[in-house]
């Protein structure tokens, strides 16, 4: 009995417990696009061109442009600075700010400040944080990144939200991050279990009733009301591209989309765009909010002069306020205005949705 106490005790105090301390941060991105460089530049130092506003991590933000320096000592930089513009005090950041190649992708003309404290107050060197010199305008005004007398700022920014302390218990056990999305995923694939088939343009979907009724309205009226798809175990649809119907089922299943949206090059953008407002249409029929959304924020953010004007009318039809107004903020600017005038598309536009011109005027 003494030995078997003497090996507890023992192991008691081999006993080897460890703490981390993990640091919680938020990381969003805004691009400031700049039309007409050569208009702006020589607007004065310590001039400023403003971004719209914009929210990260709970606080909004403005990026400041100088195109001829904050002062008489940059007067041969130009200057980028972002600007907290929330009623807030001791915001901790890190901030990135990028000149963007043509392509998107980030150029050398990148600077990073690895963590400031922002301050909401009179005084804007707290509230103010970015480079004076962020480079020199004769370099930038001779690189491939001003093109067109356009080029993009993309800014991100890291909010540093607290810290969480991690105690690991020696008698604790490790459980791993939920997979239920995949799993759902894989009965989709594997369609076991499954009670309808949907024919689409020649395809065959299978699929699982009570899923879908959990997931969207429609489906839920359609297979527990007193629509004729109750009984059917086969249901045909004619007004879906069999890739959008199979795209919005793997997100009904997995609360995802495919990785479609991660592409290159201009094709496979213009599939994406494609892919986005086709999903955006059958979300609206299935009244699936949260894929509305994503679909919006996937042509929000690749709007452009060749697909404004078609964007916009999806918009209008669909009832997307918030998609609408970004591309009436973006058809905005006098240059892409100009260009978008030209475009068959806008002839369109004209025909489709008339009452829809007031809003630019």
């Amino acid at each position: 009995m003494g030995s078997s106490a003497q090996a507890t005790s023992n192991e008691i105090e081999n006993l080897e417990t460890a703490s981390a301390i993990q640091t919680e941060t938020i990381t969003g991105s805004h691009l400031f696009k700049i039309y007409g460089y050569s208009l702006i530049k020589g607007i004065g130092i310590g001039e400023a061109i403003k971004s719209d506003m914009f929210t990260v991590g709970g606080y909004n933000w403005i990026i400041n442009f100088y195109p001829d320096g904050d002062t008489n000592d940059d007067k041969i930089f130009i200057s980028i600075y972002l600007q907290l513009e929330s009623e807030a005090t001791d915001v901790k950041a890190r901030i990135t700010f990028t000149i963007l190649q043509q392509n998107g992708a980030a150029s050398n003309l990148s600077k990073t400040i690895p963590v400031c404290t922002l301050k909401s107050t009179s005084d804007t060197s707290y509230k103010l944080w970015g480079y004076s010199q962020f480079a020199k305008k004769t370099e930038f005004e001779a690189s491939e990144h001003l093109k067109d007398d356009t080029f993009t700022v993309k800014c991100i920014v890291s909010v540093l939200k607290g810290t969480k302390l991690e105690v690991t218990n020696p008698y604790g056990i490790i459980v791993p991050p939920s997979n239920l999305n995949q799993n759902l995923a894989n009965l989709l694939e594997s369609g076991k279990g499954a009670d309808v088939t949907f024919v689409v343009k020649g395809e065959r979907f299978k699929a699982h009733r009570w899923m879908l009724a959990a997931r969207s309205a429609v489906f839920n009226a359609e297979f527990f009301g007193c629509m004729k798809e109750k009984w059917a175990d086969t249901i045909t649809v004619d007004d879906i591209e069999a890739t959008v119907f199979k795209s919005m089922l793997y997100f009904i299943y997995s609360d995802s989309l495919p990785d479609f949206e991660d592409c290159d090059d201009d094709g496979e953008k213009q599939n994406m765009r494609l892919m986005a407002q086709h999903l955006l249409v059958a979300a609206d029929r299935y009244q699936l909010e949260r894929l509305r959304l994503i679909s919006e924020d996937l042509l929000c953010k690749n709007l452009g002069v060749s697909n404004a004007v078609n964007t916009l009318i999806l918009a209008e039809q669909h009832n997307c306020s918030q998609l609408k107004a970004k591309c009436l903020k973006f058809m905005s600017s006098p240059e892409v205005f100009k260009a978008v005038v030209l475009t068959d598309d806008f002839h369109n536009l004209m025909k489709i949705c008339p009452s829809i011109l007031k809003d630019f005027y």
